[in-house]
């Protein structure tokens, strides 16, 4: 990342935050949650969709997808059974699809102020 990435960035997430100042800043993605996604057979990379839920909170939607572009899903959205920690995904040894949608927002998962973020 160059000095000017990060004036860039943080020029956009002070944008949105000037424009949405009672919003959702941003998500919390772990580690296991990327590496859940990106462990599937030929991913090669996470795309994130935006989302609203049933009372117009942001979501953020993170599925993986392959060097053809193509989402990486189940055949049929029935096959695949939503976890308790929100991720969905079929039985790991029978269907290799993993999405993630329960994503914890900020707030309350947020850095310290920094240049991204106040």
């Amino acid at each position: 990342m160059t000095n000017d990435d990060l004036q860039q960035a943080s020029a956009w997430t002070r944008n949105y935050r000037d424009q949405n100042p009672n919003g959702i800043k941003a998500h919390c993605l772990s580690a296991e949650t990327l590496q859940g996604i990106l462990s599937q057979s030929g991913c090669v990379g996470v795309r994130a969709y935006y989302g609203l839920d049933e009372v117009g909170a942001p979501k953020l939607v993170l599925v993986g997808y392959d060097a053809n572009q193509h989402d990486i899903l189940p055949a049929s959205p029935e096959m695949v059974p939503q976890s308790m920690d929100g991720r969905t995904s079929a039985d790991e040894t029978d269907l290799p699809v993993s999405i993630s949608i329960n994503n914890q927002p900020c707030p309350p998962c947020c850095s310290l102020q920094n240049t991204l973020n106040s």
